[in-house]
Parts: C-alpha cells; structure tokens; sequence
C-alpha cells in the first residue's frame, strides 16, 4: 500500500449492550462505560499504576480505605476516575480525548489501558456562518 496513506485502526463501532468503552481526557478523566465499570467488579475505588516501558495503565479494584485509592464516581451513565495527580507523577500527557482501542483484562481482574493502542474521539466545533 502507498505510504501516504494511514489505516484506521478503531474499527467499526460495536453494539452498545457489548462493548468495553474506555476513554482519557486532557483533564485526565478516565470514563468507563456501564459495562466495563461491571465487568471491574463495581469497584468503589481502583489503584492506578503505569508502566513506563510498556507505556499501559493498570487499574485494579480496591478499597476505597487505602491511601492510594482513587474513587469511582458515577457522571451520567458512565463511571470517571479523575487521575490528574497520577497522569502528573508519571508524566503522562493528554492533548486530546482518546479512546481505547482494546482495554484488556489481566491476573487478578485488572485493567489494563495501553496508551499506544488509541483513537482520538475529540469533537470539532463547528463554525458558525
């Protein structure tokens, strides 16, 4: 294929009542979909940890007693998790909302969020006139 162009690598979109739908924001929100947020265990809060050389987010139920706990908090119809301290501590940067693309489970229930496998899903506003 000529290099010019690129592939898309999100895929189709997967019916609502199955898919594992997980985004980051530029004010480091994590949001989790209803289905996700169950699939966690409904965890009131979940520990945060990073691996630099594999550049994924690890988030694992915890309770909400631990001092590294962060809370899960409803918003609407999707879970968030503000991560701004832990995106700060690691350096992590966030331009634009981004999707994704294939949120995983590992040992023990945990979550892992690779950060090389995104979309942006960021809304451009439209110009009036």
């Amino acid at each position: 294929m000529d290099r010019e162009f690129e592939t898309f690598r999100g895929g189709a979109n997967e019916a609502i009542a199955n898919r594992l739908h997980v985004t980051i924001s530029p004010a480091k929100l994590i949001l989790l979909n209803r289905n996700l947020f169950n699939k966690l265990g409904k965890p009131e809060a979940v520990t945060l940890s990073y691996s630099r050389k594999r550049d994924i987010i690890a988030v694992k139920p915890t309770s909400p007693r631990f001092n590294e706990a962060f809370p899960v908090m409803p918003s609407g119809k999707s879970f968030r998790i503000n991560a701004a301290p832990f995106c700060r501590h690691f350096n992590i940067k966030i331009d634009q909302t981004l999707r994704f693309i294939a949120p995983s489970f590992e040992d023990e229930g945990t979550l892992h969020l690779n950060l090389n496998e995104t979309v942006s899903v960021a809304r451009t506003r439209r110009r009036k006139g």
